[in-house]
């Protein structure tokens, strides 16, 4: 069979199973649409790529093939292991009492700062600066505050919620540009999602920050929708921080280098002192 007509069948046969692997995602963790058309086709190509490359060696010397295959064997299941840790959507049990407030990520606390009167929350990772000024003319920095920092790792889960019940009131969307979370520009820069959420008693901002290379946040939540505490509001797609700022009134319940899990652990809770 001609060898161009070979690996277009690998690319057809990749690209049905990308689709349907998409579609599914899609399904799950309400993946955007758009990217079934952006990174569905880079995904199939580069599977009908290796595919076609794993035939053509199939006339190389018998000692070589079994090792490629074994190489791809291992490379496709551990590849594939990676990626159902890391979509995976675990149903998680809110325990929070009144006037706590739980974490919104996995990953581990890298900095408790606290916030005074009117100052705009600057984030730090690896010792660089960068201002989240998105949140500087919102009624959430009218007072003290805490600001709180998690770092997520690839094994942690990437999907992020509501760390209290409440109303939507600001659901904005950064581009960003290409930047590590090393750069001092990456907060400013790279690309983000902030959120504040309000109830009868607070407000909460939520800062979704993407990493290098990557400009993959998804929102689940629109301006105005109501959510519940521990509900899922966004994924971030692959490495990258979520920042939580609390208004004053609240202490943390954990400290720097802390493991800390979405909808079950408790980031802070109301100081009875402030009564």
């Amino acid at each position: 069979m001609n060898q161009v007509l070979i690996f277009i069948l690998f690319l057809a046969v990749s690209l049905v199973c990308s689709t349907l692997l998409y579609t599914w995602l899609r399904h799950k963790t309400k993946i955007a649409i758009r990217y079934l058309y952006l990174d569905n086709p880079v995904a199939a190509a580069l599977s009908a790529v290796i595919a076609y490359g794993v035939y053509r060696l199939q006339s190389s010397p018998g000692y070589l093939l079994p090792g490629v295959l074994l190489i791809a064997c291992v490379g496709g299941i551990a590849f594939l292991i990676t990626m159902i840790r890391f979509w995976r959507t675990p149903r998680r049990k809110v325990t929070a009492g009144p006037g706590q407030v739980v974490s919104p990520a996995d990953g581990n606390i890298i900095y408790i700062k606290e916030l005074i009167y009117d100052e705009c929350p600057v984030a730090l990772k690896q010792h660089r600066f960068s201002k989240l000024e998105e949140l500087v003319k919102t009624p959430l920095l009218n007072g003290h505050g805490l600001h709180i920092g998690i770092n997520m790792t690839p094994f942690d889960v990437h999907k992020n919620c509501a760390p209290i019940s409440g109303k939507i009131i600001l659901n904005r969307h950064f581009s960003g540009k290409f930047f590590s979370l090393m750069n001092f520009r990456s907060q400013t820069e790279n690309e983000r999602n902030t959120y504040i959420i309000r109830n009868e008693e607070m407000e909460v901002g939520v800062v979704q920050i993407a990493s290098r290379l990557v400009r993959r946040i998804d929102s689940y939540v629109k301006t105005g929708d109501e959510v519940s505490q521990g509900e899922w509001i966004g994924m971030i797609r692959f490495g990258s921080q979520v920042d939580i700022i609390l208004p004053a009134g609240y202490r943390p319940s954990v400290r720097i280098g802390e493991q800390v899990y979405a909808a079950k652990t408790i980031l802070a809770e109301k100081d009875e002192d402030t009564d």
